[in-house]
């Protein structure tokens, strides 16, 4: 399995670049950052 290890990392990182570069290559930009960035201030803000 040691010998595969490269593989598996260059797989996985292909998957999480793909992903990126198809939320952020959008006509309007990106609104995934937003989305999360809006959902974890709801978590800290004042009541």
């Amino acid at each position: 399995m040691g010998e595969y290890d490269a593989i598996w990392v260059f797989i996985i990182s292909a998957i999480f670049v793909g992903f990126y570069i198809f939320i952020e290559a959008r006509p309007k930009g990106s609104t995934f950052t937003k989305d999360i960035a809006s959902t974890i201030s709801r978590f800290f803000r004042k009541r």
